[in-house]
């Protein structure tokens, strides 16, 4: 619960940083923040996906990845049908979700 809430104010702040790219003086400050975000994808992801899956190992892991997939999609999506420029951070970020959560599931299936 705790990794859940420092990666939830990291991607706010992250966020928020993004958002000065419209500016025309602080835009240098819309890279920290997607790399923020990115890094806030990153490890929540891959907590997600390797927390113990319990007895049935397999077909937890593929729905977890399935739901993360699912919100991949959304933030691809919602952003393009929406047409709300200050959503399009989370294009780059939903794909980038899909990008980890396949690379991590992946990794884990070739070792078990």
């Amino acid at each position: 619960m705790r990794l859940a809430l420092v990666c939830a104010a990291i991607a706010v702040v992250s966020y928020g940083f993004t958002l000065t790219v419209i500016s025309d003086t602080f835009f240098w400050f819309a890279i920290p923040g997607v790399l923020g975000l990115l890094t806030a994808v990153i490890i929540a992801t891959h907590a997600v996906l390797n927390r113990p899956p319990g007895k049935d190992a397999p077909r937890v892991q593929l729905t977890r990845y399935a739901v993360i997939v699912l919100v991949s999609v959304a933030l691809v999506a919602v952003p393009l049908l929406a047409d709300v420029r200050y959503l399009y951070p989370f294009v780059g970020i939903g794909m980038m979700t899909f990008l980890v959560a396949s690379r991590l599931l992946i990794e884990q299936r070739r070792g078990a």
